[in-house]
């Protein structure tokens, strides 16, 4: 069986440019939840079903992960239960001894220039406050309305934690605890 695996990071992105560039699969997993680990609850379905000869597909290593170390782990697991795995944007294939060594170089360049990216970050972040042209995140900036707002309610009173909350909507825990005091003294949760 083709198992075809997408992913975003919120439940506001869309999947459709990632349903749109495979039509072969035989079923399709998806989560709207960060790659940075590996605790998605469609990607651990996924592994858990893969049989013998089944197929892994995914648009691009990040849609699996976005560590190294966890992408290596989900690809052993893969190759455990006696599946392979093709990463469609770089042609990689895992049935075959260069498509393996390829996926580990590959999620190692990638893991190496997202550190680089954050080390410039926070470079630039740093120059800026010494020169007093950063001052951090205007409190109170991240509003919670609309969708969003109605959203949080339903997460909240399906009783949620504050971390997963945080997850979810892409916050600091510190918002979280602000949204709730904003939304108890409004009677709204």
């Amino acid at each position: 069986m083709i198992k075809y695996y997408v992913r975003v990071s919120t439940v506001e992105q869309k999947l459709d440019r990632q349903l749109l560039a495979y039509d072969k699969a035989d079923i399709i997993y998806s989560d709207k939840v960060s790659g940075k680990d590996k605790e998605r609850p469609q990607l651990k379905a996924m592994l858990q079903d893969l049989k013998e000869n089944d197929i892994v597909v995914v648009k691009s290593l990040d849609r699996l992960s976005r560590s190294t170390m966890d992408l290596l782990e989900i690809s052993k697991e893969i190759e455990s239960k006696g599946a392979t795995l093709k990463v469609l944007d770089k042609d990689i294939d895992t049935s075959t001894p260069i498509g393996k060594f390829f996926l580990t170089i590959i999620g190692a360049v990638a893991e190496l220039e997202r550190e680089n990216i954050r080390a410039r970050v926070m470079e630039g972040v740093a120059i800026a406050k010494e020169e007093g042209k950063y001052r951090g995140r205007k409190q109170g900036s991240i509003e919670l309305k609309g969708e969003s707002l109605e959203r949080f309610k339903k997460f909240y009173n399906k009783g949620f934690n504050k971390t997963d909350l945080a997850k979810e909507f892409g916050v600091p825990r510190s918002t979280i605890y602000r949204w709730e005091k904003i939304l108890k003294e409004k009677g709204e949760i």
